[in-house]
């Protein structure tokens, strides 16, 4: 069984002092070794939950009212500990002491300076950021980083005391800690509780106010799980719901070792980190908007209202798997179509073969010159709109795709918006293939790092490359007998490429490499199978094909063609700052604002892609730095902090309005 539970309610669970009057927390009759009042509490605790759990899953309810299979609470003469039903050991050590109680106590005690609790911090350090790249975007980050420094920023981060950051406990051994915690007012920012045992779960209800603790982390922000995690997507969601504040500082503590835990530890820092990749700038967004103006400005072609083909699409990527699937694609270049992406193009020429579309999406200028390198020569490209005009102009044929994902791809409202085209050009290769072919082959699309090789295929433009496990990357499973490493990135690209293939249902796609394992995907050893043998100018048909679904006729590839969306950029500007425009005294009410701003955000991205994504990336950044800032301050009393980088956002914002409207008036 697998249950996630959110509430929002209030429930206090104290127990009557006959002798004084009073009534009594967890905390106090732990610290008066009063055990008939223990009893009392412990009893009254746990019907409470029951009803609790009762009314809000009726499901779980169920499970929790059945007698225990595994673990039981034993509460005697002795005190309390937890009893292994299934080889009668006890789980804390019996050596005369409470040990339960003195392991619980010690927990309660500062848990972001606890040695019991791991602090975990990821790469998105307190940095400035590169102006020259990112004028716009750097520049309000910065100034609030020197703020920060003028303001008495020390180089440590501070919280107060009632106040946790994401948290993640897996195995609580009973949960004391977390009543005592609640007694002292202590605020969750979110939570994610996993348990192995349904019974450690119902050891919980004779200790823990339920309701209380749900009331005390952010709204839908109080994750449960029992016995296994749901699914990834679920806890990707609890950190991509939260992206900005769940992003730098987490707590977490597991108070035991097993494979189960083990399992959910690895899901929840994959996510973690993932969940840190991908932002983009205003900035970069600004080139890509500019490069599809230009490139729409000369009628290149675009993909419009595509249909597939029938015959299979290989899509080819750089990794290092390529070298061994090189003499498969040259023996079956005529009964395939061959996609190469990105750097894939110089490998696949140096062994003879002829792409029959090169795919590119980046917006760098010097794109234009790894393509002289390959060479390009007769090579067909199929670009992203925001590739630089001058790369595009090397094409002898060139056609343009709207990327999903990028500001650029959504303005003036594209009916063929190819996505999950993100964040590798590989990913885009895939996506083309998964939306026209019914049968897909995969090769040299690696998504991680092979064990004992290079990252890159031979003859590439990495030069010679030295067999390296990054210190940061996290074991996956493979897609054959090679173990296989993944990283932040890698994981999102290999993410993405799974949902594409539910999104665009593609009949069979093979993957033939040696990386990572791919949902949806049938993993495949090139001698294993062959292709069939196509008709005469079935291949060219499937090409041309390809080429008539690009239409220069704009006013039907796109929606409202002319219109650049300025009312729209303006609009988001007010209303961001507007959001920014409340009183922030504290740095839990920050950490609520930047949720706020952050739901706002996806909020729009949804609505209003365009905007949303011409503006989301820059969000991110300013939101993160503004976070980190705070943190640094050794003081909770950051009013005056806030206002004054509110005046620092504004200005930098204004500045981006005005390059926009700028941009709109030179059409």
């Amino acid at each position: 069984m697998n249950k996630c539970v959110r509430a929002s309610a209030m429930m206090e669970v104290r127990v009557r002092d006959e002798h004084k009057g009073a009534m009594m927390t967890l905390t106090q009759i732990l610290h008066s070794d009063d055990l008939s009042a223990l009893d009392s509490y412990m009893s009254t605790c746990f019907v409470r939950n029951m009803e609790f759990f009762k009314s809000l899953n009726p499901t779980l309810f169920a499970e929790l009212s059945k007698p225990p299979i595994t673990h039981n609470l034993v509460f005697d003469s002795t005190g309390l500990n937890i009893l292994n039903i299934q080889d009668n050991a006890l789980v804390y050590p019996a050596n005369g002491e409470n040990t339960m109680i003195a392991t619980h106590l010690a927990l309660s005690h500062t848990p972001m300076n606890n040695p019991q609790f791991l602090v975990h911090t990821n790469h998105l350090t307190l940095q400035k950021l590169d102006e020259d790249k990112i004028p716009l975007t750097a520049s309000i980050c910065n100034k609030i980083i020197t703020l920060m420094q003028e303001s008495g920023g020390s180089k440590s981060y501070h919280l107060p005391s009632d106040f946790l950051p994401s948290s993640t406990f897996f195995g609580t051994l009973g949960g004391i800690f977390l009543q005592l915690l609640l007694e002292r007012g202590v605020y969750f920012h979110s939570l994610l509780l996993f348990e192995e045992y349904l019974d450690m779960l119902r050891i919980m209800l004779y200790f823990v106010d339920f309701a209380l603790l749900f009331e005390r982390v952010s709204e839908r922000a109080c994750y449960i799980f029992v016995k296994d995690l749901i699914h990834q997507e679920f806890i990707h969601t609890y950190f991509a719901s939260r992206k900005i504040t769940n992003n730098f500082l987490r707590l977490e503590l597991f108070l035991y070792e097993s494979p189960k835990i083990a399992s959910a530890r690895e899901v929840v820092h994959e996510a973690y980190r993932v969940n840190s990749r991908g932002w983009g700038s205003f900035d970069d967004e600004m080139i890509g908007v500019r490069n599809t103006l230009s490139n729409l400005s000369a009628h290149y072609p675009v993909l419009h209202l595509p249909e597939r083909v029938e015959i299979p699409i290989c899509v080819v990527g750089n990794g290092v798997s390529l070298d061994l699937l090189l003499p498969f694609i040259k023996a079956n270049a005529n009964n395939m179509l061959i996609f190469s992406c990105g750097t894939a193009i110089k490998p696949l020429k140096a062994y003879g073969i002829e792409p029959d579309f090169q795919i590119e999406i980046e917006r760098i200028a010097y794109l234009k010159d790894v393509l002289k390198e390959a060479p390009l020569g007769d090579t067909t490209l199929l670009c992203g709109s925001v590739v630089q005009p001058e790369a595009l102009a090397l094409g002898k044929q060139a056609y343009v795709f709207m990327r999903g994902g990028s500001a650029g791809a959504y303005l003036f409202g594209g009916r063929s918006v190819v996505e999950f085209s993100a964040p590798y050009v590989g990913n885009a290769g895939f996506a083309l293939a998964a939306l026209l072919g019914e049968e897909v082959l995969i090769c040299g699309l690696d998504c991680g790092y092979i064990e004992g090789k290079a990252k890159h295929a031979k003859n590439s433009f990495y030069g010679e490359e030295t067999p390296q496990i990054p210190p940061n990357a996290f074991k996956v499973q493979g897609n054959r007998e090679s173990s296989v490493y993944s990283d932040a990135l890698f994981s999102l690209s290999a993410r993405s490429m799974e949902r594409c293939i539910k999104a665009f249902a593609p009949r069979l796609v093979l993957n033939l490499g040696e990386g990572a394992y791919i949902q949806g995907t049938r993993a495949c050893d090139v001698s294993a199978f062959s292709l069939r043998e196509l008709g005469k100018g079935k291949k060219q048909r499937a090409i041309e094909s390809i080429k008539a679904h690009c239409s220069t006729d704009y006013t039907q590839v796109f929606e409202a063609y002319g219109d650049v969306g300025l009312s729209e950029v303006l609009a988001y500007k007010e209303e961001f700052l507007a959001l920014l425009g409340v009183r922030v005294c504290s740095k839990r009410e920050l950490f609520a604002l930047i949720d706020r701003i952050h739901h706002f955000s996806l909020k729009m991205s949804a609505k209003n892609a365009f905007v949303g994504l011409l503006f989301e990336g820059s969000v991110g950044h300013i939101l993160h730095n503004l976070m980190v800032s705070a943190l640094h301050l050794p003081s909770d009393e950051i009013g005056n902090f806030y206002v004054r980088a509110v005046g620092i956002i504004r200005e930098g914002v204004e500045k981006m309005a005005m390059s926009y409207r700028l941009l709109s008036m030179g059409r």
